[in-house]
């Protein structure tokens, strides 16, 4: 028997003596705790949930504009670095002269 067939043995045995002692010893209000408890868990991880989609829209939306940014930053440098060579360009020509 290997140790991956071990573990899952292991854990069956604890799971089963979990039910058993549940299932002798929980009462009601014990199970309805847990209920409530399970419902409470639920519905703070499907409120972490919309957080997270809530999140990831703000970032989806941020590296749009931050691409839209570096567009913008990308053409005024190409700008800038073309009036740079016709001024050069021209200073040229005025000294040649």
């Amino acid at each position: 028997m290997n140790v991956r067939n071990s573990k899952i043995i292991l854990k069956s045995l604890v799971a089963g003596c979990a039910l058993a002692l549940a299932a002798g010893c929980a009462s009601t209000s014990k199970l309805e705790e847990a209920r409530a408890d399970a419902a409470e868990a639920r519905r703070m991880a499907e409120e972490a949930q919309t957080q997270v989609e809530n999140v990831r829209s703000m970032v989806e939306e941020a590296m749009a504009a931050a691409r839209a940014a570096q567009s913008a930053a990308d053409a005024s440098q190409n700008c800038c670095s073309d009036l740079e060579r016709k001024l050069d360009r021209a200073l040229q020509d005025m000294q040649r002269k």
